[in-house]
């Protein structure tokens, strides 16, 4: 099937990177981007060049901090807790665990929003969580894992609109280029200046992610490039930091990645490889970043035991307590909180009540989810990746794809008995109303907001169509507890009645009543297509986004 020969926008990831991130990626890859990616390529430095204007006023304020604190080629950055960095190579279910470790009260972790725009503080953090509604997706575009501002991220994506520090350049947007930007993964092979780019970013991106807390609580990391950065990251966080490696079966990873890079040609900027070279370059990038998880596992305890180190708690798998913790994926899926205990004893977090019921409101909440696509296993397992299960203490032959539901004492609270059916579904309809009947008053109120600030400043705020539009898909989605696209659709009626409601008295209340032409001044104001189109076009889709989503938030938070 011949390709579209233009490729369209999309959401991309480094739509909020900074212009000069961009400069820099255009320039190492010397311009090797063909026509085909021209308008993919416009439409991200144009949302580039917003985000670039809102966050500069605290990237100049924040920049002689950060140079000085983390001045020198090797800074580091100590926690006043022990930082924990959950590492594991793509597609092994580190995000799973790191949404279920994000539930802890005394954690705190990287959110989607600063780590795509990472320049940022928390001034534009709290604009762009709200501009950005609208334009993300309810769920992952390589699955159907629940996305959004507000949900953990991973901060490899912030090392890399930062500072271009990353692999994500070569495994996303320059394909054909993946080997030069593969370097990044273990840290390897970079030039002194590049190393010492990324150990900054590293270090402020985890400074101003710890300063929400103010170092209260332990820094949660996960990025599946960490799996060959142990070493560095324990020197990074002067070793105050804890690890848990998270493993699957070899064959099944390899094939959701493959997979994977498909799915997401969206961010792509050249001509992606065929499904073969995928494979063969997954494959060799995954065994090298285990092997070098285990050869710096064995360092590590090597280290802290000369360093008179007093060990982490419990033990992984076949380990030592001065080791990562090993978590497997089959027993992270079939027993959570037996795993999440192990996990919280082993890296010094508190397992308690509440910790245990806000990890069960995560399970409850995504125990109805199954991947996307199955697929079936190969006949002839390659010989590299039964090394690797051999490793991990895994069974290829094992079931890999079981159903992500709650367990052990949890399980009735995802799925009740069929008892209690009727009543939960009438409870469910009775909210549905209830949010519906928001959704009105929202837009009501406002309506009346908006008229009351254009009398008192005499101006029309067309721009505040935006936020109440929102606000009104806020209101319903808080009423009713979990979206969906019909609540969705009310929010964004909701959020067009508003405007409408808005259009014949706007221009007398912000002229003060003054007797204007009214007719005439509709037929200026709305007469041609302008900011005051845009704005309701946004605030429609920011009220469906909300209104829409199943979680603003990770459940349990």
């Amino acid at each position: 099937m011949p390709r579209f020969p233009i490729a369209m926008p999309t959401g991309h990831f480094m739509g909020l990177a900074p212009l000069d991130v961009w400069a820099r990626l255009l320039v190492a890859c010397r311009g090797r981007i063909g026509p085909r990616y021209w308008l993919r390529l416009i439409s991200a430095l144009a949302t580039s060049l917003l985000a670039t204007l809102i966050t500069l006023p605290e990237r100049l304020l924040l920049w002689p901090l950060l140079r000085v604190r983390f001045r020198g080629r090797e800074p580091v950055f100590v926690p006043r807790r022990d930082a924990v960095v959950i590492v594991g190579y793509f597609r092994s279910g580190t995000t799973h665990l790191h949404n279920l470790l994000a539930t802890h009260p005394d954690v705190v972790t990287p959110r989607w929003v600063q780590a795509m725009s990472p320049q940022g503080f928390w001034a534009s953090w709290s604009f762009l969580r709200l501009a950005l509604v609208p334009f993300l997706p309810n769920t992952r575009p390589q699955d159907d894992v629940a996305f959004g501002p507000d949900w953990p991220a991973e901060d490899d994506f912030a090392h890399n609109n930062w500072a271009l520090a990353s692999t994500l350049p070569g495994r996303l947007v320059l394909p054909q280029e993946r080997r030069a930007w593969a370097r990044f993964a273990n840290l390897d092979g970079l030039t002194a200046r590049e190393l010492a780019r990324w150990r900054r970013a590293a270090a402020a991106f985890a400074w101003k992610v710890s300063a929400a807390s103010r170092g209260r609580k332990h820094l949660v990391l996960k990025s599946p490039t960490h799996t060959g950065k142990v070493r560095e990251l324990d020197r990074l966080f002067d070793g105050n930091v804890r690890f848990v490696h998270l493993a699957r079966a070899a064959e099944d990873v390899v094939r959701s990645n493959v997979a994977m890079h498909a799915r997401l040609e969206g961010q792509a900027l050249q001509r992606l490889p065929s499904e073969e070279e995928t494979r063969e370059a997954v494959i060799a990038e995954y065994v090298e970043a285990e092997e070098r998880f285990l050869a710096d596992a064995d360092w590590l305890e090597r280290h802290r035991l000369e360093a008179g180190a007093t060990g982490i708690g419990a033990t992984g798998i076949g380990g030592t307590g001065f080791q990562p913790v090993r978590v497997r994926y089959t027993e992270l899926v079939s027993q959570p909180l037996d795993e999440l205990a192990r996990i919280c004893e082993a890296v010094g977090l508190r397992w308690d009540d509440q910790v245990r019921t806000r990890a069960a409101t995560y399970l409850d909440a995504v125990g109805d989810y199954t991947p996307r696509q199955h697929t079936e296993r190969g006949a002839a397992p390659d010989p590299r990746l039964a090394a690797l299960d051999a490793a991990f203490l895994h069974d290829p032959a094992a079931d890999e794809h079981p159903r992500a539901a709650p367990c052990n004492d949890t399980r009735h609270h995802a799925h009740g008995s069929e008892s209690r059916g009727t009543p939960l579904r009438a409870k469910a309809e009775s909210r549905r109303v209830m949010g519906v009947l928001a959704v009105w008053i929202a837009a009501a109120l406002g309506l009346g907001l908006w008229l009351l600030l254009a009398h008192f400043t005499h101006r029309r705020l067309d721009v505040l169509a935006w936020p109440l539009g929102g606000a009104v898909g806020a209101v319903a989605f808080r009423v009713v507890g979990r979206g969906d696209w019909k609540l969705g659709l009310w929010a964004a009626a909701g959020a067009l009645a508003l405007v409408a409601g808005s259009v014949w008295p706007l221009p007398e209340v912000a002229h003060g009543w003054g007797g204007t032409a009214r007719y005439a001044n509709l037929r200026t104001t709305y007469g041609s297509f302008n900011n005051n189109y845009l704005y309701p076009l946004f605030g429609m889709l920011t009220a469906y986004r909300y209104a829409s989503r199943r979680f603003a938030r990770p459940p349990g938070m």
